[in-house]
């Protein structure tokens, strides 16, 4: 497991909306907010806080646009959620 998922999985539960917007993000690349809301049903004033937290921790960015997009690789985190299997 990569030091950067390591770091993640101390600060972020999987079970959290964060984890949910994170790998949702990794999965499908850059999205709006509201698009994350409407695909995962997140609720919107959920998925904002959950943005901001993981944009204020390195592991998303946002785009010019207002689109945000993970930091972590898909990969990593489906390493980590097939290993508890």
């Amino acid at each position: 497991m990569s030091e950067t998922m390591k770091k993640l999985l101390k600060e972020i539960s999987p079970k959290t909306s964060q984890f949910k917007v994170l790998t949702f993000l990794a999965f499908r690349g850059a999205t709006q907010p509201s698009e994350i809301s409407g695909e995962t049903g997140i609720p919107a004033g959920t998925v904002r806080p959950a943005l901001r937290t993981l944009l204020d921790k390195g592991y998303v960015e946002q785009m010019d646009d207002g689109a945000y997009r993970s930091l972590v690789p898909f990969t990593e985190i489906v390493s980590h959620l097939y290993s508890l299997s």
